[in-house]
């Protein structure tokens, strides 16, 4: 068994063929085949499906994947194990959601590369469950999410922020007024139609759990995954919504209020494995997030206004 067979199974895995791996390899239809059927041979074992058109991974094939990739992350990391702590280098795979990538993340890169010229980081981005899912399959080395209420045993989280929920609508008198009860958040939402936030994301079930307890029944009018463009909906008059306050931009005419009773919030944690194939980037990583966020202390009354 060599590492080009694993190389090769887990291109074939990911480009969906025999035919798409060889060209991302730049061999031929019959090399990979070849290179795949030598290797069943010597495991003994039929990773393949040859039934099916294309052939499909069997489930020996499947089982076999994370190990795989595990084999060639520590094949990949020989040359950088010896990396003092001051250089550190290889490759770093992280996985962000897009409004980490939008507001702190870029900063932190930056800064990451300047101490650690040799680094490299492969970034990639999702909804945390999608992330969650690569962390655990083994294409992912550490992942930036909102952090669900339970994760995986093989997983530990170290929290970077906790970052309030608002409520934003546009700033007008009407909604000033509306939103000066005691009840003020569930007021403007009540007031307008609600433009929620992507229920499938991490911060999109904090909200979802929120208006269940407090029995809100909005009326729904748009659901969309980008903090922006529900600003720029949200600022043009078209409704409420509710969104991290880091989030909010340079959009104007908007107002916030803090969201809940206490005020509701998401936690945004860095997770990756309890036996991570490079502790050492992680950390290093970790360090970095730290010393470029700088999160205020949550309040549980007023409003802000962002003019």
């Amino acid at each position: 068994m060599g590492i080009r067979h694993l190389r090769t199974l887990l291109a074939i895995a990911e480009a969906g063929s025999f035919q798409a791996a060889a060209e991302r390899l730049g061999l031929t239809h019959s090399a990979i085949s070849m290179q795949m059927k030598a290797f069943e041979e010597e495991l003994q074992s039929q990773l393949f499906d040859r039934s099916r058109r294309p052939p499909d991974l069997s489930p020996a094939g499947k089982r076999l994947l994370p190990k795989a990739r595990e084999i060639l992350a520590l094949y990949e990391s020989l040359s950088e194990a010896g990396s003092r702590e001051e250089d550190l280098s290889g490759l770093l795979r992280l996985g962000a959601i897009p409004s980490a990538t939008a507001s702190f993340l870029p900063e932190a890169l930056a800064q990451l590369g300047q101490h650690h010229p040799r680094l490299q980081i492969r970034l990639e981005s999702g909804l945390s469950t999608e992330l969650t899912r690569e962390l655990l399959n083994g294409k992912l080395d550490c992942i930036i999410i909102t952090q669900a209420q339970r994760l995986d045993e093989t997983l530990k989280a170290t929290v970077l922020r906790r970052e309030r929920l608002v409520v934003v609508a546009c700033n007008t008198e009407e909604n000033q007024k509306v939103s000066q009860g005691e009840d003020g958040d569930i007021d403007l939402l009540n007031h307008l139609p609600f433009v929620r936030f992507n229920h499938l994301t991490g911060v999109g079930k904090v909200i979802e759990q929120n208006l269940r307890s407090r029995g809100a029944s909005l009326r729904e009018v748009m659901e969309l995954d980008s903090l922006e463009a529900i600003q720029r909906m949200v600022a043009k008059g078209l409704g409420a919504a509710i969104i991290p306050e880091s989030g909010i931009g340079s959009e104007s005419n908007l107002l916030a209020i803090p969201f809940g009773k206490p005020v509701a919030t998401r936690t945004v944690s860095l997770v990756e494995k309890y036996r991570g194939q490079r502790p050492d980037l992680t950390q290093a990583l970790a360090q970095t997030l730290f010393a470029v966020l700088d999160t205020p202390e949550l309040t549980t009354n007023g409003s802000i206004r962002y003019p």
